[in-house]
């Protein structure tokens, strides 16, 4: 017998427990026919037929509710049912994950409701191309981490939510989330290393606001809370650009960005920020 057919033969047994009489009442049928359900999205998995299982956990997790089981049961179920949709249909696998959280969530179950959140968030991000979702989903994420008292991952989530903020032109926001994470870095003995990089990308969103005031102030702040900043390459930069957008001077920009990046490999979001810097003198220079 094939794992398909298993599946559906399981798929029956369920439908004939539910169908059938118990001695120990309803709830018991429909626990052990949300199991069988369980075995069959495990089945249709070996075969390959991604929907189909995602349908049978989905069915598994419903019959949970209806009996008498925790609210993990259901939830692990839709946890199930979404990395199987996972394969065929994201949305699907989002839709699974939103209802797995609102059973998180009754039971107490912040860790998991955060993750499930953050699944979300890479979903939305990587397959579904909807980053204001992804930005959402990341923030709610870090939200619940942060009531989990797990701030390590509260802030993983929270650089994410800076790092589509930023990209979805929020800056003010992407400010705030990176100094948020900076200010708590600042006596982590593991996280301190990192403190340069969150106020250097602090500090390229605040120059994207060409709040040259205000930048000035948080470059300031920025070397209070790390003494060793000021002396930094990144430091340099930051200065030398405020510089450049007071001069409007394109060329002295560019040559500035590429001096430093032969130097230290500037990563894509940071090259995409520095463009639009670029641009926003370019376009003081054409008013």
């Amino acid at each position: 017998m094939s794992s398909e057919q298993q599946a559906r033969s399981l798929i029956e047994q369920a439908q004939k427990k539910l169908n059938s009489w118990s001695f120990f009442g309803p709830s018991n049928k429909y626990e052990d026919a949300a199991e069988l359900y369980e075995k069959a999205g495990n089945m249709f998995k070996l075969a390959q037929q991604w929907d189909n299982a995602g349908e049978a956990f989905i069915e598994a997790a419903k019959l949970f509710q209806r009996g008498n089981c925790a609210k993990f049961e259901g939830s692990r179920a839709y946890d199930n049912a979404s990395k199987s949709f996972k394969k065929s249909d994201p949305a699907a696998a989002v839709n699974a994950l939103r209802e797995a959280i609102v059973l998180d969530q009754e039971g107490g179950n912040f860790r998991a409701a955060a993750r499930h959140y953050q699944d979300i968030a890479e979903l939305c991000e990587t397959k579904l191309e909807n980053p204001k979702d992804a930005y959402e989903a990341y923030g709610k994420a870090a939200e619940l981490y942060a009531a989990d008292d797990s701030p390590a991952l509260s802030n993983k989530c929270l650089l994410k939510v800076a790092e589509i903020a930023a990209n979805l032109e929020m800056y003010s926001v992407a400010v705030e989330k990176y100094e948020q994470v900076a200010t708590a870095s600042i006596d982590d003995p593991l996280l301190k290393w990192s403190l340069k990089d969150y106020c250097f990308r602090a500090g390229l969103c605040h120059l994207c606001t060409n709040d040259m005031v205000k930048t000035e102030q948080a470059l300031e702040t920025y070397c209070d809370m790390d003494m060793s900043f000021e002396s930094t390459r990144e430091y340099a930069l930051l200065k030398d650009i405020v510089e450049c957008i007071n001069q409007g001077d394109v060329d002295v920009f560019t040559q500035k960005v590429a001096d430093y990046d032969k130097l230290s490999r500037l990563d894509p979001w940071k090259t995409a920020v520095l463009l639009k810097i670029k641009k926003g003198i370019d376009y003081e220079d054409l008013r």
